[in-house]
C-alpha cells in the first residue's frame, strides 16, 4: 500500500473514532431537558399517589333525623378517596362526635361531616316540638329541616265558636314527614314551637303550615 493510500485510510478511520460531541451551551440545553422532565414524572406520580391515598372515615349506617344525639351504633368505619374540600369525620375523632346532635336530617350511606353536627340540643331554651299532622297535599313546596314556618288554625265555615281561632304561631321545622299514612293520606311534620304556645298547637283540631322567607320568623 503506497504512503498516499494509508494516509487517506488513517484519516477516514479517524473521522468514525471521533463522534458527536455537543457544545458546552447543548449540554446545558440537554441537563435542563433532562431535569425538566423528572420534574414533571415527580409531579405525576405525586399527584396520582394523592389521588388514590385511601383515609378511614366515618360513614352512616342509619338514618339520622335533625336533632337526634349520634351514638356509636349510627356510624362505621369506611377507607375512601375523599376530597379534602369535604369536612368529613375521620375515623379517629370518633369519640368527639358521640353524644352530639343533628343539625340537619342525615342519610344511611352518607358520609358523617362536621357541619351537620352540634353540640347542644335542637330544642333551644323556651322552646318545644310539637308533631303537626297535615293532608299530604298541604305540605308548602320547598319546606326543608330549620324552614321558619306560621301555624295557623282555620274554623270550618259552619263551626260557631266566639272566642273565634287561636292567634298564628311562629315555628321552625325541625323533622319532615315520612311516608304518608295509607288510610288517611295524611303526614306528620315536627315543628319547634314557643313553649307556650306547645299546648295550643297541639289541641288544635286543624292545623295548615305556611313557609315563610328564611329569617323572617320571629
Amino acid at each position: 500500500m503506497s504512503t498516499a493510500t494509508r494516509d487517506e485510510a488513517d484519516r477516514v478511520a479517524g473521522r468514525r473514532t471521533v463522534g458527536f460531541r455537543p457544545s458546552s451551551r447543548s449540554r446545558i440545553r440537554i441537563l435542563a431537558g433532562t431535569l425538566l422532565s423528572l420534574f414533571a414524572i415527580g409531579a405525576i406520580l405525586m399527584i396520582f399517589s394523592t389521588a388514590n391515598k385511601r383515609v378511614p372515615v366515618l360513614q352512616l349506617v342509619r338514618d339520622i333525623p335533625a336533632g337526634q344525639q349520634l351514638s356509636a351504633d349510627d356510624v362505621r368505619t369506611v377507607e375512601l378517596s375523599v376530597d379534602p374540600s369535604l369536612e368529613v369525620v375521620p375515623a379517629g375523632d370518633v369519640g368527639a362526635v358521640i353524644g352530639q346532635y343533628a343539625s340537619v336530617r342525615m342519610v344511611a350511606g352518607a358520609l358523617l361531616q362536621r357541619p351537620n353536627l352540634q353540640s347542644n340540643s335542637l330544642v333551644a331554651p323556651g322552646a318545644a316540638v310539637v308533631a303537626v299532622v297535615l293532608p299530604q297535599g298541604a305540605l308548602p313546596v320547598g319546606l326543608v329541616e330549620r324552614s321558619d314556618v306560621q301555624l295557623v288554625f282555620p274554623i270550618d265555615a259552619g263551626a260557631v265558636d266566639s272566642a273565634g281561632a287561636p292567634a298564628p304561631v311562629s315555628g321552625r321545622v325541625v323533622g319532615l314527614p315520612g311516608t304518608a299514612d295509607p288510610v288517611t293520606g295524611e303526614v306528620s311534620v315536627s315543628v319547634e314551637v314557643p313553649v307556650e304556645a306547645a299546648a295550643t298547637v297541639a289541641a288544635a283540631a286543624k292545623v295548615r303550615l305556611v313557609l315563610l322567607a328564611p329569617g323572617s320568623a320571629p
